[in-house]
């Protein structure tokens, strides 16, 4: 509770305009949080923000509390997502403002990719990009504005901030297990090949994720690619995209105890 209420004096200081995002400071600062491990989770997270350790249900609860008493309409969420994004000094701000877009189907359908340009140069880590990314944007989404967010995410891709980098691929996964259309399975080869150097582990995840994502619709494809780039995949993505699309379960790393 103490670093809650600093926190929020601070934001008193930094002069937050958008009236709904300091009503949400004060929904914070009445939560309790049962989170034992905060700093160990708050490292596993890769975030560099305060961390409440708040439940998901909390989250939830809180996103839709929101919503519902503020009549939040496309313009109004979008406003409120930018304010948290940009001012928001904690994780669970920015976990909070994916939940709310998450909860927000209206703003989804007629949703401008470009907003997350904006967004993701406020993330950092794989939490923080995820939470976002990851299940937000479903194959309808995507191929009805096709044109636009195909263009935002070749430019991710070959962008010097390595969320972004990391968002060419996760914004494709829920997508590529929902659809088999060429277009999503074509840029995400190309997003792939493109990031496969990679060393670091946001990227080389990121990479073997996508890869396994298009086993679905693209087993043929995907063992073809693996064969041809064995050498030049991340050895991680190798792995577990190869056993993904021979075998359909997930790699497990853990040996077998006798």
């Amino acid at each position: 509770m103490p670093i809650v209420k600093k926190s929020l004096r601070k934001r008193k200081e930094n002069k937050i305009t958008n009236s709904t995002h300091f009503q949400i400071l004060k929904e914070i600062s009445k939560l309790h949080a049962n989170c034992p491990k905060i700093e160990w989770v708050k490292k596993y997270l890769g975030s560099n923000k305060i961390f409440h350790g708040f439940s998901t249900k909390q989250m939830v609860d809180l996103s839709k509390k929101i919503i519902k008493e503020n009549n939040l309409n496309e313009e109004k969420t979008i406003k409120l997502l930018n304010s948290l994004y940009s001012q928001g000094t904690t994780y669970t701000e920015i976990a909070l403002a994916a939940l709310i877009l998450s909860n927000s189907p209206q703003v989804l359908k007629n949703f401008d990719p470009k907003n997350l340009d904006l967004w993701l140069n406020y993330t950092c880590g794989w939490a923080e990009n995820d939470v976002l990314c990851q299940s937000n944007f479903s194959s309808e989404i995507l191929l009805s504005n096709w044109s636009k967010w195909q263009k935002i995410l070749k430019e991710f891709n070959k962008s010097s901030n390595i969320n972004k980098r990391r968002a060419s691929l996760v914004l494709l996964t829920k997508s590529l297990r929902q659809s088999d259309d060429a277009r999503l399975s074509k840029l995400t080869f190309a997003n792939v090949e493109h990031l496969k150097s990679e060393t670091e582990i946001l990227i080389t995840k990121a990479v073997s994720w996508a890869l396994r994502a298009l086993v679905k619709f693209h087993q043929k494809e995907v063992l073809d690619y693996l064969d041809k780039n064995k050498d030049s995949l991340p050895k991680i993505a190798y792995r577990e995209a190869f056993t993904k699309a021979t075998t359909g379960r997930k790699y497990n790393n853990k040996k077998k105890k006798n």
